[in-house]
């Protein structure tokens, strides 16, 4: 065998695995690429990762801990004959060609042995390093003369060093106990998932919960330590989890005998951990008295909201809004955690990053007294965050700024939000007209979505109203036809329109472990034209950073149909497509898809992300 390997050996037999590219995740659970069945290995145990010429071991927060040549480790560079033990397995790392035999050094070191080891490795094997020789004597190593180099840790706010090929985010911080073994399983993976984020300016003890009354029912103090963490103490771990990872949602689902807690965040459910069934039950309760349900009711659906708060990076305080719905379920009570954060959003026009023609066109239309602009897009596309950020935009001191919500979600400051209920009447266009009747200057309507809410918003938007809304359809010529559908005259609508936006949200590809790939020419014809000159595409590989999801973040694309004179014609007289189509080649008009397709060729998202939100 010529190329790198791992040379494992358990009770099991011995058997070799080939390193190649990809990183190698070892542990219990299924998903891994290395899977054990020792009983003393953790779920997701240890990664190891290439990185050029070195394999870099990375422990996950395993509750027994990962050795190296007898030696508890968090994060080293491996080297050959390094003998890696996780419970009663032994791995080696194998690289043909060097002075080494995999059937000497397999063997687990004594206690002697492991004296020897350590003195050698304190005296001779490990050179401290400063931040700045760590750069150049990365890049200078020779793996046959240097064992292991430590990853420097920084318990500073400041960045660490970026290297021209950047070793894998490591934890800071983590308490003693994650590398002396005798931590819960959840709990050090609750802890390690949250350290291996970048947004690390504040801890768990800097989080405060309040009950759904706005009182403090666990105030911020001092750091809890691990094994000592109650059912609050755990739930808080969970809230800095999401408040690191941008998770809009929490999923705490019944199994036998254990609760399986996942997050969504950009929209892909990610697993965190199994909490045993008696602390699942008990954070469950936690939750309950934060928001005052009937904690002796299980089989019934049941709703709440709480709140927690924490510093910001302006130094105010970061307060976050979580909406609770409870519902019954075979094996126990599922709970899902809605996450309500302010500062994930789009504060203002500019943070929606349009090109700038679109956004330009925009700051147009929300400077006009009157008219609609609509945001169109299927169910998670990001459309009321734009719809905020364009209310954010505007100047709400000088303008009366009404908005009619189904719930109301975020905040405005400074405009008035009245939140739907149909049981008490209280529906979109019975608001709508009572709003008309407070002199407002801009009316946000939540959705457009049946024939009476489109005629009322459309005659406002003409009778000296500027009116947002969103409308459920595939593109922006589909919110023309659906409002056409809905009753509406086409005089009013050519006379009202102004702006329609069509949107659509993708991940955006990890940037510390994004990887270039050619385009295919399967890829290149389907593309067509707008491939021209494009050689390489981007695609997602999965670090620490990003959950092991190969994404962090998302990004909006749009297209954007202006209100042109040409436009109004064809509107006004109950146009087909082809009418539609031949107004717009009068004017600059960027399909969905297109705008898309920039974002993967500039190595931001993957192609395959775009097609599917779009479709092809």
């Amino acid at each position: 065998m010529d190329q790198p390997y791992l040379d494992i050996n358990n009770a099991g037999g011995r058997r070799q695995l080939v390193l190649r590219d990809e990183a190698i995740t070892i542990g219990r659970h299924a998903d891994n690429k290395l899977v054990l069945a020792d009983h003393m290995a953790s779920r997701f145990h240890c990664v190891i990762e290439r990185r050029g010429a070195q394999f870099v071991l990375r422990d996950l927060g395993a509750s027994n801990g990962t050795r190296v040549n007898g030696q508890l480790v968090r994060t080293v560079a491996l080297a050959p004959g390094d003998v890696v033990t996780i419970g009663s397995t032994n791995l080696v790392l194998v690289l043909p060609g060097t002075d080494f035999s995999p059937g000497v050094a397999s063997a687990v070191p004594d206690d002697d042995a492991t004296e020897e080891i350590e003195e050698l490795t304190e005296a001779d094997m490990v050179e401290e390093l400063t931040e700045a020789d760590l750069v150049q004597d990365i890049e200078e190593l020779d793996l046959d003369n240097v064992d292991r180099i430590p990853l420097l840790l920084d318990d500073s706010d400041e960045e660490i060093i970026e290297l021209d090929n950047p070793l894998p985010d490591v934890p800071t911080g983590a308490p003693p106990t994650l590398v002396q073994g005798g931590l819960d399983d959840y709990e050090s993976r609750l802890w390690s998932m949250a350290e291996a984020q970048t947004d690390r300016f504040f801890g768990e003890a800097d989080i405060a919960i309040l009950d759904c009354k706005g009182q403090v029912q666990h105030a911020a103090g001092k750091p809890i330590g691990p094994g000592e963490r109650q059912p609050p103490d755990v739930l808080r771990l969970l809230l800095l989890l999401c408040f690191r990872s941008r998770a809009t949602d929490i999923h705490m689902e019944p199994r036998e005998g254990s609760f399986h807690c996942r997050i969504r965040v950009d929209g892909v459910m990610v697993d965190v951990c199994d909490f045993p069934a008696s602390m699942g039950t008990r954070i469950g309760g936690v939750v309950k008295v934060l928001c005052q349900i009937d904690t002796s009711q299980r089989n019934i659906v049941q709703e709440g909201h709480f709140a927690a708060t924490s510093p910001g990076r302006d130094r105010q305080v970061r307060r976050v809004d979580y909406r609770v719905s409870f519902a019954p379920a075979v094996t126990g009570q599922k709970l899902v955690v809605r996450v309500l954060d302010p500062t994930t959003a789009p504060a203002k026009l500019a943070d929606l990053v349009l090109p700038k023609d679109l956004e330009e066109a925009l700051n147009d239309a929300i400077e006009q007294d009157s008219g609609m602009v609509l945001v169109c897009g299927p169910t998670g596309s990001g459309k009321t965050s734009t719809l905020y950020a364009l209310v954010r935009s505007i100047d709400v001191q000088q303008r009366n700024v009404v908005t009619i919500e189904d719930p109301v979600e975020i905040r405005i400051e400074n405009a008035t939000q009245i939140p739907v209920d149909e049981e008490k009447g209280n529906t979109f266009p019975t608001l709508l007209r009572s709003v008309l009747r407070q002199d407002p200057d801009v009316i946000l309507v939540g959705e457009i979505r049946d024939a009476e809410t489109a005629r009322v918003a459309m005659q406002a938007s003409i009778t000296g109203h500027l009116v947002f809304s969103t409308v459920h359809t595939k593109d922006a010529l589909g919110t023309v036809y659906r409002l056409l559908d809905l009753g509406v005259e086409p005089y009013l609508l050519a006379q009202g329109l102004q702006v329609i936006i069509a949107q659509r949200l993708v991940r955006r590809l990890c940037p510390a472990c994004k990887r270039a790939t050619l385009m295919t020419p399967e890829q290149r014809t389907r593309i067509g034209p707008q491939a021209e000159g494009v050689t390489h595409l981007y695609t997602p590989v999965g670090c620490a950073r990003c959950l092991g999801t190969g994404y962090h973040g998302r990004l909006a694309f749009f297209e954007m149909l202006r209100a042109t004179d040409d436009l109004r014609d064809a509107i006004s007289h109950s146009p087909s497509g082809a009418d539609l189509r031949k107004a717009l080649e009068k004017s600059p008009f960027t399909r969905l898809i297109e705008s898309g397709r920039k974002l993967a060729f500039e190595g931001l998202a993957a192609l395959d992300e775009v097609e599917k939100a779009v479709g092809r």
